[in-house]
């Protein structure tokens, strides 16, 4: 199933029912491309977004670590 990624519009409250209708925080989410969310997208309540940078946590470090000596 294709995949979108979604935010409430600015001050807006969108709940999720693929997710026992939890709310969708200010971030925004990715969302399933059904009826319920394409409505909310057509009326501007849902807003196509790009998602946000993974966290320098859980990104892959560039280098590989350089263990033992120098010498």
């Amino acid at each position: 199933m294709k995949t979108v990624y979604v935010k409430p519009r600015p001050g807006g409250r969108v709940r999720m029912p693929d997710r026992a209708f939890r709310v969708m925080g200010p971030q925004g989410d990715w969302v399933p491309r059904i009826d319920y969310y394409e409505r909310l997208i057509i009326t501007g309540d849902l807003l196509i977004s790009d998602p946000p940078p993974p966290s320098p946590a859980q990104s892959e470090p560039s280098e590989p670590p350089q263990g033992g000596s120098s010498v």
